[in-house]
């Protein structure tokens, strides 16, 4: 019988991790979202330049969300920025927390409740159903940087169920200690993926308290000396000693507001009504609600809920546990996130992911007992387990459907916008995601309505500023030099509109104001507390505008501290090597050419101008071989044609091959003063 039953788990088990593949095979390969990427860049690929990759290989010191980090400097050191491998993490911690989630429910039921075996399979199967196939928790999957909450909650899980094996195992101290050990690398870990962590000696207790009071558990003395004092030691070391979150701590109490707590009751309600029905998911609440908007329609899912609950009291004994273990848990673990602490957003889905494991244990239960017991007739139980395939394959449907979204930034966005009108983040992220993909009359009525909303003179500033990006893309410099003063007259300490301005003096030729413009953004993003996040972008500029002025020596700088944050951006590598060849530095210029990168144009680019080095230096086979390249690699590049030709002329007196080469040259170039040069190359052939 215990085979069959463990053959039943492993099938089951087996079936679900290929069921949540399935479910979000069509998002392993979407784009990053919302601030993925800037966060991936800042941490890891400009964090090189502080040495922040290798800090967080190094086991101590610790740092902030220290495994959430290293999981995406390990990320990036295998696929770069491929979103691929980031979203199968987060799919595969998905599905470990699920079956986490499983063993939990069961050995809860089987020991902390002393129910039969076949009720807890049961009970834990549709527990861990409504646990991986909710659409809510599609946020903390598809979402890179909701990682840390799914790597947080997977290491609490984790550690709340090595603290059940240990408690249970009262003849073997050995066995309850490795344990017990494990709970404590849990705790820890799940403390360094996110802060959020530090309820779970709460919840131990809660637990304890609840279920571990029967026989088959080790004495309340054993659990307080062997595991309970150790974790207490270990969490205090791990806040104060190595994170040093004691000044995080202080400042969480100075903002603490018991007004805005009060508020958090709708919130969490609308929490809740979402684990239940998840319909109207959107990625950024904005209250009023966007589905059942009347206060009386969004009371009745939880009045259901609760009398559900009330109701399956009557038919099983010791309820009040369960009862109080599901709701505490619920209230507990959504509290770092919904409580006292104001937020920005007010609602975020994936903060309900570790919270949901106490409804749904509650919800099964009830559930079970209700309808699929023993004690039920038949056609009462046929009726429930029809009701729960429909309910699961409908979540599933969601799922898919919130999933498709998912594949665009924009249709996210627009989703977003569509359930909360105004939004000002959604309007805000659409502008930018509109001008990244050249959508420019979307981007203009974003950022309009935008720039004319009642935002914070942040969200206003930087709707001017995308505006002025917008007219950047268009060619039209005036509009856009209007467009990026506007922002720093509403908001002069923000960065992000100097930057812009120096690269519209650039494009006009003003380079002094160019070259003052840059240094004013760069003093305005020292002022805050990282200097690493400083655009790379900036230092590419300025090396190109510098090496315009003759400042070989700051140029070179610049594109150093871009290749550092950068290290493997061909561009940065062609930059400076054109510096070093002004410098007259030729071996540095042609090895920083020579890492230009795959780019076909630029690669082309990097080619003509080795070969131009090797012009000067009188290596004209290699300038030949050279240039060759360049005009097979890209062939509408008109400046290595012309180079060929010339060349050509000067060393085997191919004529005919050099003026096809020149007729080339002429046909691609646009510019009168090359047209004219090519011509009276063309010339002196006839």
């Amino acid at each position: 019988m215990a085979t069959s039953f463990n053959n039943w788990v492993v099938a089951f088990l087996v079936l679900l991790t290929g069921l949540i593949l399935l479910l979000y095979s069509a998002t392993l390969h979407a784009p990053f979202n919302f601030d993925d990427e800037a966060v991936i860049k800042s941490q890891v690929v400009e964090g090189a330049a502080i040495k922040t990759n290798s800090a967080y290989y190094n086991f101590y010191p610790l740092r902030y969300r220290h495994l959430f980090y290293l999981s995406l400097v390990s990320n990036y050191s295998q696929g770069k920025l491929d979103p691929f491998g980031y979203h199968l993490i987060n799919t595969s911690l998905h599905i470990l927390t699920s079956i986490v989630v499983f063993f939990i429910a069961f050995t809860t039921i089987k020991r902390g409740l002393s129910w039969g075996e076949k009720e807890a399979y049961f009970i834990s199967a549709i527990t861990t159903l409504f646990f991986s196939l909710n659409p809510v928790h599609s946020e903390t999957i598809n979402y890179i940087s909701a990682r840390a909450v799914g790597m947080s909650s997977f290491f609490y899980l984790f550690a709340l169920l090595m603290f059940i094996l240990g408690s249970f195992c009262e003849r073997n101290p050995i066995s309850r200690l490795s344990y017990y050990l494990l709970s404590l690398a849990g705790f820890v870990a799940s403390i360094l993926s996110k802060e959020t962590s530090l309820t779970f000696p709460a919840t131990i207790l809660l637990y304890d308290i609840c279920f571990m009071r029967k026989n088959g558990w080790t004495p309340i003395r054993n659990r307080l000396l062997s595991f309970y004092i150790p974790l207490l030691a270990c969490g205090v070391f791990v806040l104060f000693k190595v994170l040093s979150m004691n000044t995080m701590i202080l400042e969480w109490l100075q903002k603490a507001d018991l007004d805005y707590a009060l508020k958090q009751a709708r919130v969490i309600g609308h929490g809740f009504y979402l684990l239940l029905f998840p319909i109207g998911l959107t990625f950024d609440y904005d209250f009023p609600d966007a589905f059942f908007p009347h206060p009386v329609l969004r009371t009745w899912p939880i009045l259901l809920f609760l009398g559900l609950v009330l109701v399956a009291a009557r038919f099983f004994r010791n309820a009040l546990p369960i009862i109080s273990f599901g709701i505490l848990w619920f209230l507990l673990t959504l509290a770092p996130t919904n409580s006292i602490l104001p937020r920005p957003d007010l609602l975020s889905e994936r903060n309900l992911y570790l919270p949901s494991f106490g409804v749904f244990l509650l919800l099964s239960i009830s559930g079970y007992h209700l309808v699929l017991a023993e004690h039920n007739r038949s056609i009462i139980k046929r009726i429930g387990v029809s009701c729960l395939v429909v309910l699961f394959m409908f979540e599933m449907v969601l799922i898919h459907k919130r999933n498709s979204l998912y594949r665009s930034n924009i249709l996210l966005w627009e989703d977003t916008l569509k359930k909360a009108p105004g939004n000002l983040q959604a309007l805000h992220n659409l502008s930018h995601f509109y001008i990244a993909e050249k959508k420019h009359k979307k981007a203009f009525v974003a950022l309009q309505s935008l720039a004319k909303s009642k935002a914070s003179p942040h969200y206003i500033s930087f709707a001017h500023s995308n505006l002025g990006t917008l007219y950047l893309q268009l060619g039209e410099y005036s509009k856009a030099e209007a467009e990026f003063r506007k922002g720093i007259s509403i908001k002069p300490s923000l960065p992000t509109n100097y930057l812009n301005l120096g690269t519209v003096f650039a494009s006009q030729g003003r380079h002094l104001e160019a070259k003052n413009a840059y240094e004013k953004t760069e003093h305005l993003y020292k002022k805050y507390k990282w200097g690493y996040q400083i655009p790379p972008e900036l230092y590419l500029n300025k090396a190109r505008l510098l090496l315009t002025l003759g400042l070989h020596y700051d140029a070179e700088n610049s594109a150093i501290q871009y290749l550092k944050r950068l290290p493997e951006a061909g561009l940065g590598h062609f930059v400076l090597a054109s510096i070093y060849a002004a410098m007259g530095k030729y071996e540095n210029a042609l090895r920083e050419y020579s890492q230009s990168g795959n780019d076909p144009k630029l690669k082309s680019e990097a080619h003509n101008n080795m070969a131009l080095i090797f012009i000067q230096q009188n290596l004209f086979d290699r300038a030949l071989e050279e240039l060759n390249q360049a005009v097979t690699i890209f062939p509408i590049l008109p400046d290595a044609h012309y180079n060929l030709a010339n060349l050509l002329i000067q060393t085997s007196g191919d004529l005919i091959k050099a003026r096809r080469h020149l007729e080339t040259a002429l046909k691609l170039t646009t510019n009168l003063e090359g047209q004219r040069r090519i011509k009276r190359t063309l010339d002196t052939l006839s």
